[in-house]
């Protein structure tokens, strides 16, 4: 009696466990998109209770900022040390910080990977765990002449999708960054992959307005550096909820990535069994025909 209580009590852990597993990619993704919800609305408030004189301080101290980035890398890749290690100077890390305790810069909306994420400053292993990190040396990301702001995003994470489809951007294909309560709107025109010290794609050019979103590639080798360019376009709150709309992804696309491979696992799994009965059934035809052909 007691072993057959063992082997139920056995049983109901594995199916526990397996549930368990089937569903903690989706709860971990709700939890994380319910988070940067809360993220991004907590910055709206804050930008919506400070003075428009302070969000005007900030914005052209961060217009200054990029007008002088300019002055200095026109043209090149973005500046580094002789180990390749970004010139930051001190002051960055307080450009666009109307909430320190946050360290939010503004966040980005990803209409075809159906996604909003927080942008902080700079590209550490701590940042890039939560959201997007904006890379030291290249334009804030405010909009303006000759400018080039550069996002960077994990993909693959377990509990946060971020750039995780990035490949699966178009030409074409909008994003919009929200910064001290304005929203920029940039149109996908260049799509290219780099090595990781290929960064000229990332130059400052005179009199262009460009946001460059960054994650490694291919996935799960990331030898490779994604690079997804947008300009920028004039911003209109009706092409917004169009966009997402209409470059909004299928529900396949917009399933967890771990569903993804269970689904396609399962479906290659399917095909071989279907494969297996189907050459089981014409083996066993075949030699019936042959048996009756011999009694013949």
């Amino acid at each position: 009696m007691k072993k057959d209580t063992l082997w139920r009590f056995a049983r109901l852990l594995v199916v526990l466990l397996g549930i368990g597993i089937l569903v903690y990619p989706s709860l971990s993704e709700y939890l994380s998109e319910r988070n940067s919800s809360r993220v991004t609305s907590s910055y709206d408030d804050t930008v919506a209770r400070t003075e428009q004189e302070r969000l005007n301080q900030l914005l052209a101290q961060a217009q200054e900022y990029n007008r002088q980035l300019a002055g200095v890398s026109m043209g090149e890749a973005p500046l580094s040390d002789d180990d390749g290690n970004p010139i930051t100077p001190e002051s960055y890390w307080d450009l666009l910080n109307v909430d320190s305790s946050t360290g939010i810069m503004g966040y980005i909306e990803l209409p075809r990977l159906n996604t909003t994420i927080p942008i902080y400053h700079g590209t550490s292993e701590a940042v890039l765990q939560v959201g997007v990190g904006h890379l030291q040396n290249t334009s804030l990301p405010v909009g303006g002449e000759s400018t080039h702001a550069a996002l960077s995003g994990h993909r693959g994470l377990p509990t946060r999708s971020l750039f995780t489809d990035l490949d699966k951007m178009e030409i074409g294909d909008t994003f919009y960054i929200t910064v001290l309560g304005q929203t920029l709107c940039y149109t996908v025109d260049q799509i290219v992959t780099v090595l990781p010290h290929e960064m000229n794609a990332l130059a400052i050019e005179e009199g262009r307005d460009y946001v460059t979103l960054i994650t490694c590639t291919p996935y799960g080798v990331n030898s490779h550096r994604l690079l997804v360019r947008g300009h920028r376009v004039p911003y209109m709150p009706e092409a917004e909820a169009q966009a997402m709309e209409t470059q909004k992804p299928g529900w396949f696309q917009s399933l967890p990535m771990q569903y993804r491979h269970l689904l396609i696992g399962l479906g290659i799994v399917l095909v071989i069994v279907v494969l297996r009965i189907l050459i089981g059934v014409l083996l066993r035809r075949f030699r019936k025909g042959r048996k009756r052909k011999h009694e013949k």
